[in-house]
């Protein structure tokens, strides 16, 4: 596929502002995705910061101490997992809705050699009552949950941390959303090809909109991945928290934990059981 191919295709896609919202969307369980992170070609986000920056960050704010159990919600590929592990001496238990990123987890804590316990698992299933010291969503993937699964998510986490436990969240900040613009999009290249992200975020109803469209070298068009995420403000975050039995603690503004104003990228924070 040459260059112009690709132009008049995405000439003929619908804007990504247009795509309907539809919290039950598949991109993560959907079997070409699975297939994709499965395999060896995978090795980590092209968003992927510092994993040991940011493992230090969410040891520090749920006070860890070696041998404390956490659950690792949206684990993902398990990079936060390994670092808590592996500099930490933590036991971690990560759940993700992808089988795809279980088995990657599972392979990179099997080269490592660290004792990881991976479920495939929703986390509006999370099975488990009075069992960790502490729990994190990482990379926002919190926000993954539609209105009504995220009470749901937070209640049954509330129940699987022991009493005064701790949960760290990190989130996207509604204000510097609409602070810097609804609409963006990246490039970006991989070893079978290049992907292109677009990004649109719904101020109204404060939910963001990706797509990536993956253009491969032997001429092929992936399936898009759409994925959709509900953007908090500091006021409606706390009142959810709140709403689910979390008592919020201080809110930093990104992974350097400076203050958190409207022109914070990110909220940073951690609330008691």
């Amino acid at each position: 596929m040459n260059l112009n191919d690709v132009f008049d295709y995405l000439k003929r896609r619908a804007p990504v502002q247009k795509i309907p919202i539809q919290w039950d969307a598949k991109a993560y369980t959907s079997e070409g995705f699975n297939q994709w992170a499965a395999g060896l070609m995978f090795k980590k986000w092209a968003g992927d910061k510092e994993t040991e920056d940011e493992a230090k960050v969410i040891a520090k704010l749920l006070k860890v101490k070696q041998g404390n159990v956490i659950l690792d919600v949206a684990c993902g590929y398990g990079r936060h997992a390994l670092e808590l592990v592996e500099k930490y001496g933590l036991k971690v238990t990560g759940i993700d809705i992808s089988w795809g990123l279980i088995t990657a987890a599972k392979r990179l804590a099997g080269e490592k050699e660290l004792d990881i316990k991976y479920e495939v698992r929703n986390a509006t299933d999370i099975p488990w009552q009075n069992e960790f010291d502490g729990a994190m969503i990482a990379f926002n993937s919190f926000s993954l949950f539609s209105p009504e699964d995220a009470k749901t998510v937070l209640q049954k986490m509330h129940r699987a941390l022991k009493p005064g436990g701790r949960l760290f969240l990190d989130l996207d900040n509604k204000p510097y959303n609409c602070l810097y613009g609804t609409h963006d999009s990246h490039w970006y290249r991989w070893p079978s090809g290049l992907t292109l992200q677009e990004i649109y975020f719904h101020e109204d109803i404060s939910t963001e909109i990706s797509r990536d469209i993956v253009f491969t070298k032997d001429g092929r068009i992936e399936d898009d991945f759409i994925i959709f995420k509900r953007i908090y403000t500091l006021r409606e975050i706390k009142s959810l928290l709140a709403d689910n039995g979390f008592r919020a603690g201080r809110i930093y503004g990104d992974w350097g934990l400076s203050y958190l104003t409207e022109r914070s990228p990110k909220m940073i924070l951690v609330c008691k059981k």
